[in-house]
């Protein structure tokens, strides 16, 4: 399991309490930073996992001594033991938080890798929770960061579930982020899904929901014809239409149902917003975004038109996101 790029764990010692710098224990794991006795370790841990990890990641069981070098305060590394080894390597996964900015950021990447035979017993989920616990604890024994985010390919899904276990949320979409293998078992861009946990959100919820930011606007006047025109040629689009594909949003139009209380209804069921198209103003407009849950006298509306060039659109749509900055 990895990434590239509720609360503590249950139970467990956590921060504190005389504990060295970046170093926490739980009910069934220890973590802290590396040294060089985890060496033979980590080569037979690595090794041992290496099948499994290189769906989404360049396993090396030689480059710890590396990763001790690197040791700083903008990359840290956080070695997970079981307290009990069941006879094995007992090393149950590693944490780098890397790429860390101070100032007014105090941000990071997380990435991890979580070693056979422990996987998928829960022993790693409480030591990313420790993890987390040093992360946002702070100077000396934690590192005081504000934020830390997870890139995750979209096919690793048992990454993807665990991160959503402890709480982080569903932040974006980033396009061929990093250089990596992949399901296909080539190396190439891959896109990634940015989930990210502050500290003011930790400890956190499992599975906790994200509230979407709602956003809309309303485009009056005639609508764009669908289909060929009346000279037979093909219908301009609609700046309702070009508006709603910039922002990614759903288009609620007049064109398909002509009653706006209904327009209005549909952007009201839709957790992002939506741009509405219609001939609706005045009082009609007013109660219509009210009843959708938003204030009116913050919502952009816009006048229909057909065919507006790109460079509008965009801003146009800048102009209504700004609205609801």
């Amino acid at each position: 399991m990895s990434a590239e790029g509720g609360g503590g764990a249950a139970g467990g010692a956590g921060v504190g309490g005389g504990a060295a710098a970046f170093t926490a224990q739980g009910e069934r794991v220890r973590v802290r930073p590396p040294t060089e006795a985890d060496i033979p370790a980590y080569a037979a841990a690595v090794t041992l996992s290496e099948r499994r990890l290189s769906a989404f990641a360049m396993p090396d069981p030689n480059n710890l001594p590396v990763v001790i070098r690197s040791q700083s305060p903008t990359y840290r590394t956080f070695m997970v033991h079981a307290l009990d080894p069941e006879g094995s390597h007992g090393l149950v996964g590693r944490v780098n938080v890397a790429n860390v900015v101070g100032g007014a950021f105090r941000s990071a990447t997380i990435g991890y890798d979580a070693y056979d035979p422990y996987a998928g017993r829960g022993l790693f989920a409480e030591g990313l929770a420790l993890t987390l616990d040093l992360v946002f604890d702070d100077a000396p024994l934690g590192m005081g960061l504000h934020r830390v985010e997870a890139n995750i390919q979209p096919a690793n899904h048992r990454s993807a579930g665990l991160v959503r276990s402890l709480g982080f949320v569903h932040e974006g979409f980033s396009r061929a982020f990093l250089h990596l293998p992949g399901p296909d078992g080539r190396r190439d861009w891959r896109d990634h899904e940015r989930f990210t946990m502050l500290a003011t959100d930790w400890p956190a919820v499992p599975y906790r929901t994200q509230g979407h930011r709602r956003i809309a606007c309303v485009v009056t006047g005639a609508a764009a014809p669908r289909g060929p025109d009346e000279y037979g040629g093909r219908a301009g689009t609609s700046l309702a239409a070009a508006v709603a594909a910039e922002l990614g949003l759903p288009l609620f139009s007049s064109a398909t149902v002509e009653q706006p209380a209904v327009l209005f209804e549909l952007l009201r069921a839709s957790c992002v917003g939506g741009v509405v198209e219609c001939r609706a103003g005045g009082p009609e407009l007013r109660m219509g975004l009210a009843r959708a849950g938003f204030d009116p006298s913050a919502v952009p509306v816009l006048g229909a038109a057909l065919d507006v060039p790109k460079q509008e659109v965009v801003r146009h749509a800048l102009a209504v996101r700004a609205a609801f900055a």
